[in-house]
Parts: C-alpha cells; structure tokens; sequence
C-alpha cells in the first residue's frame, strides 16, 4: 500500500475496468472482504508502475517493465480466482 494511503482510500477502480463484466461481484467483494481491498490496491498500485516504466527512457526501464507486465498478469489471474469463487 502507498505510504500515505489508508485502507479507506483503496478504490477497485482499475479491477473494474480490467473485468468491467465482473463490476457488481468486485464491488460486493471489495466492501466485504479485506483481503480482496488489499489484492485491489496491489492491482492499482502495479497498473500504475506497469504505466510509469513503460514511458521511462532509464536504461532499466525495459527489464522493470517485464517485470511489472508479469506481476499484473499474476494479479489478475488472483482476482480471476477471488470473482470465480463467488
């Protein structure tokens, strides 16, 4: 979690957008599970690095941005399981 953002502040914005046909499920999930809230805030939070490294011009930016691509595969393939299990 970001250091200045509070569990309050995590929004599963960017979970919805990647599987919009699952909307009502993630917001059922999200205000119900905390655990699910935290998996939301890893999604956005490695969506946003993914975005970052892939305009970078830093010598490292290609080898991150792999393995930022990998991780929100990762994540996604976990929120697939979490809304699969409703």
């Amino acid at each position: 979690m970001e250091p200045s953002m509070k569990i309050t502040e995590i929004k599963p914005y960017a979970v919805i957008e990647r599987f919009p046909e699952h909307e009502e499920t993630i917001k059922q999930l999200f205000k119900n599970e905390y655990n699910f809230k935290l998996l939301c805030s890893d999604y956005r939070r490695c969506f946003k690095a993914l975005e970052f490294w892939s305009k970078s011009d830093l010598s490292e930016a290609r080898q991150r941005k792999e393995e930022y691509k990998s991780l929100l595969a990762e994540l996604e393939m976990e929120v697939f399981a979490n809304l699969n299990n409703r």
